[in-house]
């Protein structure tokens, strides 16, 4: 482990080095000499996206948007900006995951804090999420966004609408001519016109929401091994009506989990437990739905992935063996935790699907779907007890 450390200081020793001998060598330097000196340095330290990392990185340092950089390439950068800028550029140089640095990762519509002690979140398991989604409300992402939008539109018109109409009917009440006062009666009609149509398009839009309200409450969710929370708190904010118990055995991925509750504003939905696996998990406690994207990297192959992959948390990579450790105590655990008309949902490793749908079978989860992510990879396994409404969505999806 010293030799390990020392030699990571002197690699960085080494990088500031190049650093400085640059820094010199150019007086100015804007946005589009940075990012292509950036680009060309990052490509010699073997990055695969070196143009991407410089953007990112210079975004974060300027507080734009990348599409903003193009506008802005001959604006000079400040000293305070290119000192931030350097010392991103040196710990990416580094293998030092782009996510880490800035602290943040998009997943879905939403940014969620990260820090070493999460794993980073990754775009194929949004799929999950959407596929959850799915289940629980019959729609779509796209259609739940499409509604979000129009329930916004028809509650903004509803509101403008109110404000006309109270503007008409002060001046109904000071008017003395009856002409006139009969001009400001219809518009006080015509205002209330408007702002009923208005209610019933937004009431139309969230006719889900209101569904769920009065069926009584969405989902009850568990989300084994959270880490950042992506999972679970993507999954209760799109599904207003439920509520989600969030667990991991770090206490520091924990504590990412419930800022990243409030930055989503449903920390009042959400309850974090520190434990390994279902060890402190209650007996009697169940769920709706079980979800999980555990370690699933067999632990002789972690040492051949990608550099700033190793920089992740271990625990959130190391699945044993063969990669299935942690599926083998989760699903030991899913007839007492799954309500009878539960389901079980897991993010799974390349060529993992059908050794962990058997595993789920083997608890009595007899119906199983194995799906795969956008690249034709199997990624996903859905699990549900035979002769429940939720077997019969698991078998749609073979």
């Amino acid at each position: 482990m010293p030799d390990e450390t020392q030699g990571e200081a002197s690699h960085s020793s080494i990088l500031r080095a190049e650093w400085k001998k640059t820094m010199t060598e150019q007086a100015v330097w804007t946005v589009n000499k940075i990012l292509q000196w950036t680009q060309q340095y990052f490509s010699g330290k073997g990055l695969e996206n070196p143009r991407l990392d410089a953007e990112v990185l210079l975004c974060d340092v300027l507080g734009c948007r990348r599409i903003d950089l193009f506008m802005r390439l001959q604006q000079e950068l400040q000293p305070e900006e290119l000192k931030k800028y350097r010392e991103f550029v040196l710990r990416r140089a580094a293998w030092e995951p782009l996510a880490y640095i800035i602290g943040k990762k998009t997943f879905l519509q939403w940014e969620f804090s990260v820090t070493p002690a999460v794993l980073i979140p990754r775009p194929e398991t949004e799929l999950l999420v959407e596929k959850l989604v799915q289940c629980c409300t019959g729609k779509s992402l796209t259609q739940l966004e499409k509604e979000a939008f129009w329930r916004k539109k028809a509650d903004e018109a509803k509101a403008a609408a109110e404000k006309a109409k109270a503007v008409s009917s002060e001046k109904l009440r000071d008017e003395t001519d009856p002409e006139k006062a009969a001009v400001w009666q219809q518009e006080v009609a015509d205002r209330e016109a408007v702002a009923v149509q208005a209610a019933e398009r937004a009431g139309m839009a969230d006719a889900a929401a209101v569904q769920a309200k009065t069926a009584g409450k969405g989902p009850d969710i568990l989300d084994m091994g959270t880490g950042s929370g992506a999972i679970l708190l993507s999954l209760l904010k799109l599904l207003p009506e439920s509520r989600g118990l969030a667990v991991d055995i770090s206490p520091e991925a924990l504590a990412v989990a419930k800022e990243n509750a409030a930055l989503l504003d449903v920390a009042d939905r959400a309850w974090f437990l520190q434990s390994d696996i279902w060890s402190r998990v209650s007996a009697k406690a169940q769920f709706d739905i079980v979800v999980s994207n555990p370690p699933y990297i067999p632990a002789q192959v972690i040492g051949t992935l990608a550099r700033d992959v190793q920089k992740e948390p271990r625990l959130a990579l190391d699945g044993g063996e063969d990669g299935l450790n942690a599926y083998r105590k989760i699903a030991a655990g899913l007839p007492q935790h799954v309500k009878p008309d539960g389901l079980a949902a897991f993010e799974v490793g390349i060529g993992q699907g059908k050794a962990v749908a058997a595993l789920c079978r083997g608890q009595g989860f007899a119906v199983t779907a194995v799906v795969n992510d956008y690249a034709g990879i199997d990624r996903m396994v859905f699990a549900a007890r035979p002769g429940s409404p939720k077997a019969e969505w698991v078998k749609k999806l073979f």
